[in-house]
């Protein structure tokens, strides 16, 4: 009996010991997946920025056309956007108009919770537009009734469709407090 002495004691320590390392090793793991989920949440912010840059000048886009401005490209030449290299130079019929310095998601969205302002004061997004090309569409169906048999009437129309390639960045403020960009190229099409 006098050889077990004290095993309770020592049992007790390195039940101890283990019960501290697993929650230490719990501990670091929910650390590591709250910065991967910070993360992986500001690059999906950054991204919805760059988004809503497309559908800016999308809108852009439309109310030019419908003030009878058909944007063309001019001599302005751009070749990068966000320190991302694009595939050539491209001729830029329209930009945001901030000199790329970027266009708060707060102002876009007219924020006004103190909460939801946390989060979009550091998100911005910044585009431009180039003309892509002009289709023009003729023949039977392009402004005809559809029908069928000896009702059918073609309508022998013609629509005309200017597509132009808009360029948006998306950039915002990361955990680690260096800055995420996203940059999407989009193709929109209006009809004159």
């Amino acid at each position: 009996m006098n050889s077990e002495k004290g095993f309770a004691l020592v049992l007790s320590m390195v039940m101890l010991l283990a019960m501290t390392l697993m929650g230490s090793v719990l501990l670091m793991n929910a650390t590591s997946q709250s910065k991967v989920t910070g993360t992986s949440e500001t690059t999906r912010q950054t991204f919805l920025s760059a988004e809503t840059g497309v559908e800016a000048a999308r809108r852009w886009l439309t109310r030019e056309f419908e003030a009878k401005r058909e944007p063309a490209d001019g001599s302005t030449k751009i070749s990068q956007i966000c320190d991302f290299q694009l595939d050539g130079s491209h001729g830029v019929a329209g930009t945001d108009g901030t000199n790329f310095r970027g266009i708060k998601m707060t102002d876009e969205l007219f924020v006004t919770n103190v909460a939801e302002k946390l989060i979009y004061d550091n998100q911005f997004f910044t585009w431009f537009v180039t003309q892509h090309s002009i289709d023009t569409y003729k023949g039977s169906g392009i402004g005809g009734s559809v029908g069928g048999g000896i009702n059918y009437i073609g309508g022998g129309g013609n629509m005309t469709t200017v597509l132009y390639k808009v360029f948006s960045c998306g950039k915002g403020l990361s955990t680690q407090g260096a800055y995420n960009k996203t940059v999407v190229e989009a193709i929109v099409g209006i009809n004159k």
